[in-house]
């Protein structure tokens, strides 16, 4: 991510949590000011188009965060069953974390605005492409063939937003424990096979500034 000055920053970030949690139509230009702590004047200054142009920094700010997260899940996984398993206990580990309130950090703006504006709804659909792409590019990296990538790819991903939109409408973990078993048969594994793997974040932490 470019580095952004400390106002500019702190606006995306802010506007990007509460995005995730509330949505584009449930987010006013004071919610994203009062959790940035930047003044007004600052926000037209970087953001002269506004809202929307505040949402779309803040859409491709979470998305990188995740497509980065993907990426480090296939560097470190021993197999695309277990790569997979890493996707969907990450978005779980996050999902608890917020206690239900945060679910993906794309879908909730992108299901209010992509018929309203093109301009989110184009930073929603990069967002979803990159994913998607990040996990076709892990599951090649395993030796899966570029053909059966792709299906499987649109597939997790498919499965792992259906599973956090059920979660979190059921404040219930399940949906994600069946895509786990998912994902597995997904990767040509036995869906019984139990392993250990770590559950790591697929969030933007790790990339904000500590203020």
């Amino acid at each position: 991510m470019a580095k952004y000055p400390d106002s500019k920053e702190k606006t995306i970030v802010a506007a990007a949590r509460l995005l995730r949690g509330q949505g584009y139509r449930g987010t006013a230009l004071n919610d994203i000011l009062d959790a940035g702590g930047s003044p007004r004047g600052s926000l037209y200054f970087h953001f002269p188009r506004g809202k929307e142009e505040i949402g779309e920094a803040a859409l491709a700010f979470a998305a990188e965060g995740v497509r980065r997260a993907i990426a480090a899940a296939s560097e470190t996984s021993e197999s695309a069953e277990v790569f997979l398993i890493r996707i969907v206990r990450g978005m779980a580990a996050d999902l608890t974390r917020s206690d239900f309130k945060e679910g993906c950090p794309i879908a909730t703006t992108a299901l209010e605005t992509t018929a309203q504006s093109e301009v989110l709804g184009a930073a929603a659909r990069d967002a979803f492409r990159k994913w998607e792409q990040e996990i076709r590019r892990g599951l090649e990296r395993f030796g899966m063939k570029p053909q059966r990538a792709d299906l499987v790819a649109t597939t997790v991903l498919s499965q792992v937003e259906g599973a956090l939109l059920l979660a979190r409408t059921y404040r219930d973990l399940e949906p994600l424990h069946r895509a786990e078993a998912a994902v597995k048969l997904l990767a040509g594994a036995d869906a019984r096979t139990g392993r250990s793997v770590k559950s790591p974040s697929l969030t933007m932490r790790g990339r904000k500034k500590e203020t």
